[in-house]
């Protein structure tokens, strides 16, 4: 180990190769750069599963082969070839191969701001909307997406894209979304909760006592653990981890060597990065990255 004289020097960073590509796996997911405000991804899974963990875009999976099972929240849903599979903004979710040799599918993550646009509707309304079911059968709204899909992917011109998106995401939402009116009132998150993610937001790559933030937040660290996992639907160190995965994307995104992103967000080394990265993206970061520098 080099050894260092000021306590505020950085420890050196050993460029590791790509562990994904030292275990071969069945498993593939391909990420697009993201255009105009809306992501893509293509997926082939045998043996991945998904940890749990939120987006705050809504997550629309279009099954091409296999059968996807995956939680939402406290319920189970089966998507099979052909169907559509529905996650909320901010819902707490799972995913893997239910059924079948392999589950392929593509996804599109769209912000909640274009579901206003494509719904017709604006302010709280356009923020209250929502999808009940978990998955959907609608060979015209799948065939849509799968339209929009492709024109993100191959990068067409930006009328073909915002046009494509906007008609495939208003028929989801026409034909299937809760009105406000038939949507249950959401429950306030607790101030001591709102504290502690606020915390977490702003120093998720530092190495936090639960003792700490229960103290800034009045509650017993059994408490809050308690309080966070029933607001949050996550316990409070996965919280922390999906934050520092999803700093990891940008960060990758921009350039930045994984092994560099690793110690930035706060993961021990590329390895630790690697294992937690791959978890909930559902590919490596080397992968991701040559996927977003690339494309």
């Amino acid at each position: 180990m080099v050894e260092t004289e000021s306590i505020n020097t950085r420890p050196s960073v050993t460029v590791l190769s790509d562990p994904a590509e030292r275990h071969p796996s069945p498993d593939r997911a391909l990420f697009w750069p993201e255009r105009d405000g809306v992501s893509v991804m293509s997926a082939r899974f045998v043996r991945h599963r998904f940890r749990p963990h939120t987006h705050d875009t809504l997550m629309i999976g279009l099954i091409e082969a296999g059968t996807k099972g995956f939680a939402r929240e406290r319920a189970s849903h089966v998507a099979g070839p052909g169907s559509i599979s529905v996650v909320n903004p901010g819902e707490m979710h799972t995913g893997q191969r239910l059924d079948g040799p392999e589950l392929r599918y593509r996804a599109l993550y769209v912000p909640p701001v274009l579901m206003g646009i494509a719904s017709g509707e604006s302010g709280r309304t356009a923020c209250e909307l929502s999808f009940a079911a978990g998955t959907i059968d609608d060979p015209a709204t799948h065939a849509a997406l799968l339209l929009a899909h492709d024109a993100i992917a191959n990068g067409e011109t930006r009328l073909v894209r915002d046009t494509l998106i906007l008609e495939a995401v208003s028929g989801l939402i026409h034909r299937h979304a809760s009105r406000p009116t038939t949507l249950p009132r959401s429950l306030p998150v607790p101030r001591a909760v709102q504290r502690a993610r606020d915390i977490l937001c702003s120093r998720f790559s530092e190495e936090l006592p639960i003792g700490e933030i229960a103290a800034a937040t009045g509650l017993s660290a059994f408490h809050l653990m308690h309080a966070f996992r029933r607001a949050m639907s996550l316990p409070i160190h996965a919280y922390q981890i999906q934050l520092r995965v999803e700093a990891a994307k940008r960060l990758l995104a921009s350039g930045l060597a994984p092994a560099e992103v690793a110690l930035e967000v706060g993961f021990a080394d590329q390895s630790h990065l690697t294992r937690r990265f791959k978890d909930l993206v559902g590919t490596s970061p080397g992968r991701y990255q040559r996927a977003m520098l690339t494309a």
